[in-house]
């Protein structure tokens, strides 16, 4: 029993510590750097149609032939256009991508916390202030008179 338990803890451990069969070590680390150029707007390391397969196939060869993974990014940006980058290039226009969702989002948070201000201090200018009626001092007559009058004014 104790052999087994050992084998089981073995067995995940080499489970969760292998990489998959299909992982291309450099080739998936370039991959995810590019797009698919099928049009199905994926990454490359993770579509399988015909496209990325020849691109990956692409990549095993010019790391072949002892290029880097900036110069293989660079022929393929020569290739395909700076579309083919899985994340614009930080420079020029492109910062704006980088830029724009953070700008975004504290201009919402602020608008939001402009609107909630407003909103809470029109509440507390507007709201009646309650005015005490000494109940007391009235008469049970009066008060069922008070009673009435109030049940006609809501009817």
């Amino acid at each position: 029993m104790r052999y087994l338990k050992i084998l089981v803890v073995l067995r995940l451990l080499l489970a969760f510590t292998t990489m998959p069969a299909f992982a291309e070590g450099p080739v998936d680390e370039i991959g995810t750097n590019l797009m698919c150029q099928c049009g199905c707007t994926m990454v490359l390391s993770s579509c399988d149609c015909g496209t990325a397969e020849q691109m990956r196939g692409e990549i095993r060869d010019l790391l072949g032939q002892g290029k880097s993974q900036q110069q293989i990014l660079d022929y393929y940006v020569g290739k395909y256009g700076e579309k083919v980058l899985a994340a614009p290039v930080a420079q020029g226009f492109n910062i704006s991508a980088y830029v724009t969702p953070f700008a975004a989002i504290l201009l919402g948070e602020g608008l939001i916390a402009l609107i909630v201000r407003q909103w809470v201090i029109r509440t507390r200018t507007t709201a009646p202030q309650p005015v005490p009626v000494p109940i007391a001092a009235s008469s049970p007559d009066e008060l069922r008179a008070r009673l009435a009058r109030e049940l006609q004014a809501y009817e």
